[in-house]
């Protein structure tokens, strides 16, 4: 039991205890503080809420992890796994090498912080003061803790103090919640959809988790809101901060120069080097940055990187944090939106492979590719009909239900989940490079084609149209998260397949 009059939040799906979330409620308690955290891992280890309600614990709070004996934890199987493993895999299968690992990190001696609350920051007094006086674009970027939220509510206070009219927007309201905190005079909120459907009249635009939002929203509301905040988390439990940086700030480059960019670095909820706060960073790999470039002259194609294919093994690589992080560095800059997820499904999901293109020890590009379909006719059949849906093979159901091939269930696919190039190596033919290897080691591996789905762009369909992919589906929705449609592409390997997609 927690001492009387202590705030507190379970996250666990137990009976009995009032107020308690299950883990994918998580995101509701965005913006809010707690004075201690209980989350259950035995009703499921989901990482994402982890790493997500642990930002909201107040200065000399406590997280307490209730856990399956450490020594077991490992092997425990664990229900969270069923949210990627394949069918028909079941958790007692699944090797645990994220629990191996993170439990060996807490064998480490880290531990809950001294945190204190702080009075407001030099840094966050002038992030407050350029946000009130610019007339151009702001980027404002911390880490989480670090006052951003606070920062925007002060400013636009003081701006609405001064007969401006202030609208904030954001993924949701409830993610906002700390800015109406800290803003005596309060901002106007709208909904991304809301806001760019009727245009309101604004002196100034707020956009909180600016990176959760797609690029192309903001440029719109860009274009039609000259005075504009852009706030987002750059190390945050969904990873998409870093990505938001090296993608927007270009197009802000293009559309607005004299943009100004501001970064809060002093924590305002805990000490600075909190201990509870770098593990969670390190174990999640919510700190991990993009590796220097490594060194490639010329085109990939034309042999100039010299860099080799490589296929990781999965126990070496969750022992080695070094590579581990290059990896995920990579792989968060290259994609809209990357989570704690992510590194747990790479590291345990049964059926991946690792493929990375690496020169003197440096990883020029990565490619995660899933094994999936092979199923029986039966199977493909329910299938076909829309009665089944078996977990984990979105490509072989997706061209068996949607575009109609009514045997596709029943070849083996390599799926490439995901393909990330050193953005310093872009456009010079490493991503190429690279999936050549791909598709000869499905070949090789008696894969029947290999496919890919992602969310539509031009690029991207050169991209894999010049590789050989036809397209097999598009969707029609635009994606939450990407703005774009998603689109199914597929390359044949055997003779079956060959036959199979002939008319797509």
């Amino acid at each position: 039991m927690l001492p009387a009059g202590v705030d507190a939040i379970w996250i666990t799906t137990a009976p009995g205890i009032a107020g308690a979330l299950p883990a994918n409620k998580a995101r509701t308690l965005l913006g809010q503080e707690t004075d201690a955290i209980v989350f259950d891992a035995h009703s499921g280890f989901d990482v994402n809420a982890f790493a997500a309600v642990s930002g909201t614990l107040r200065g000399g709070g406590t997280l307490f992890l209730l856990t399956p004996p450490l020594d077991e934890w490992a092997t425990f199987p664990d229900p969270d796994y069923r949210r990627f493993i394949p069918y028909p895999y079941q958790p007692e299968e699944v090797v645990g090498r994220f629990l191996r690992r993170f439990v060996g990190m807490l064998g480490e001696g880290h531990g809950v912080g001294a945190n204190g609350i702080r009075p407001l920051q030099n840094d966050q007094a002038i992030a407050v003061q350029t946000i009130f006086t610019s007339i151009v674009p702001v980027v404002l970027t911390a880490d989480r803790g670090r006052g951003k939220s606070a920062a925007l509510g002060m400013a636009a206070s003081q701006l609405i103090g001064e007969g401006k009219r202030v609208l904030l927007t954001a993924p949701s309201r409830a993610t906002v919640e700390s800015v109406f905190k800290h803003a005596a005079n309060l901002p106007v909120f709208l909904a991304p959809d809301d806001l760019l459907q009727t245009l309101p009249e604004a002196d100034v635009l707020m956009v909180d988790e600016a990176a959760a939002i797609p690029v192309p929203l903001l440029l719109r509301m860009l274009e039609h809101y000259p005075r504009c905040v852009f706030s987002t988390t750059l190390h945050g439990y969904e990873g998409s901060g870093r990505g938001f940086a090296l993608r927007f700030q270009k197009q802000l480059d293009v559309r607005a120069p004299g943009w100004k960019s501001i970064r809060l670095h002093q924590p305002i909820r805990w000490a600075e080097n909190d201990p509870l706060e770098h593990f969670i960073n390190r174990a999640l790999l919510l700190d991990v940055d993009l590796a220097p470039c490594p060194p490639c002259g010329g085109r990939a194609g034309d042999g100039g990187c010299g860099a080799e294919h490589r296929i990781l093994d999965r126990d070496h690589l969750a022992q080695n944090e070094s590579l581990l992080r290059q990896l995920f560095g990579l792989l968060v800059t290259a994609h809209y939106q990357t989570r704690p997820s992510d590194l747990r499904q790479m590291l345990d999901a049964p059926d991946i492979s690792i493929h990375v293109l690496e020169q003197a020890g440096e990883i020029s590009a990565i490619a995660l590719l899933s094994r999936e379909g092979g199923l029986d006719e039966e199977l493909t059949a329910a299938i076909h009909a829309g009665t089944r849906r078996p977990h984990g093979h979105p490509v072989p159901q997706t061209l068996t239900f949607h575009a109609k091939i009514p045997a596709a269930a029943e070849l083996v696919c390599e799926r490439v989940m995901r393909i990330a190039v050193h953005p310093a190596l872009q456009n010079k033919g490493v991503g190429a490079q690279l999936l050549e290897h791909l598709l000869a080691f499905a070949a090789q591996n008696g894969a029947d084609y290999v496919g890919v789905s992602y969310a539509m762009t031009p690029e991207l369909l050169r991209f894999w149209g010049r590789a050989g992919f036809v397209l097999a589906r598009v969707g029609h929705r635009k994606d939450t998260a990407s703005g774009s449609r998603s689109v199914v592409q597929v390359r044949a390997l055997s003779s079956r397949a060959g036959l199979l997609f002939k008319g797509l």
